[in-house]
């Protein structure tokens, strides 16, 4: 049987901050390494991959039970009080995709068929389903639904209670889909996207119903990584806002205004890598790797360490105050 929130949240209190984090040194399988302590941080990294050329692409998410990286196959996301993982297989038979979640706790599995509507395309398939992203109280997942495309469109979202694990579709049309999708406002009563096409677009504001909320006229995509595209108070936020993520703009969210660009340069990482680290730094790609960095553009702190010849997707998640 599974608790409800409250009582999950109160069960793992004790244990949040004793949770074991990744340790110094190489992950498993590349040429990457972590060169900093991760533990007590409010971001962590929770998973990774490398590229392949052969389906299915194995997935290492870290498992502080194991203190490993454990392979998985499948787009993992990590609960903000790190009691639950939510994966969506990128391979499976035919029928509506399906969300495994498995309570770290108690060790249960429960699969969760996607409300996901047919694809009117492909007969027989199901639209594209990526992404999944808790909401910062942990209380929803959602996921973005869209056809494929060079500059596909979104036809909706699924937002998934947590613990009840009831799942609905979320009529979204036309919001153009890039890096990271959907992204959740702080307060995790609404989501944030992009609209309109690239090279001029905006970020526009959605309830949970689907409502529009508000827009504001801003360059680049939300940030997906880390705390995500807001701060913990909610006061600015951030996009990717020049071509080949070289740049992150900070923005008012009161007013939309500028607040700061920041040149990020390349980086060896080949996922984009952005969002808050916390109030006032962001976590980022930079010439090394993985880093912290303040709103100057300078690095702070280096936490991973990236050989350029190596391809790499990482993901950074929000930590509880547990």
């Amino acid at each position: 049987m599974i608790m409800n929130l409250a009582a999950a949240m109160a069960m793992t209190a004790a244990l949040g901050t004793a949770l074991a984090q990744p340790p110094v040194g190489k992950l498993p399988g590349t040429s990457a390494k972590i060169v900093a302590k991760m533990a007590g941080r409010p971001i962590q990294l929770t998973s990774y991959s490398t590229p392949s050329t052969r389906p299915p692409f194995a997935m290492r998410v870290w498992d502080p039970a194991k203190r490993a990286f454990v392979e998985t196959e499948g787009d993992v996301a990590v609960s903000p009080d790190e009691r639950w993982t939510a994966t969506l297989a990128r391979t499976r038979p035919p029928g509506k995709p399906t969300m495994t979640f498995v309570d770290r706790e108690s060790g249960d599995r429960t699969n969760v068929e996607l409300p996901v509507p047919a694809d009117p395309a492909q007969e027989g398939q199901y639209l594209q389903t990526l992404w999944p992203t808790w909401s910062p109280d942990g209380r929803h997942l959602l996921l973005n639904v869209f056809e494929a495309g060079s500059e596909p469109r979104s036809e909706g979202i699924v937002l998934i209670d947590v613990p009840t694990l009831k799942a609905r579709f979320v009529r979204i049309e036309n919001a153009l889909i890039t890096v990271g999708g959907f992204q959740w406002t702080r307060d995790g009563k609404g989501v944030v996207v992009r609209w309109g096409k690239n090279g001029k677009s905006a970020i526009r504001q959605y309830d949970l119903t689907g409502a529009v909320k508000r827009t504001w006229h801003v360059r680049g995509r939300p940030a997906d990584q880390g705390q995500g595209t807001f701060t913990p108070s909610g006061r600015r936020f951030v996009t990717a806002c020049m071509s080949l993520e070289t740049s992150a703009c900070v923005w008012d969210t009161a007013t939309g205004k500028a607040v700061t660009r920041i040149k990020l340069g390349f980086s060896p990482v080949w996922s984009p890598v952005l969002g808050w680290y916390d109030e006032r730094h962001l976590l980022a790609a930079t010439s090394k790797g993985v880093g912290i960095v303040d709103l100057k553009g300078k690095v702070v702190e280096t936490l991973l360490t990236v050989p350029k010849k190596q391809g790499l997707y990482l993901r950074f998640e929000a930590r509880g105050k547990g």
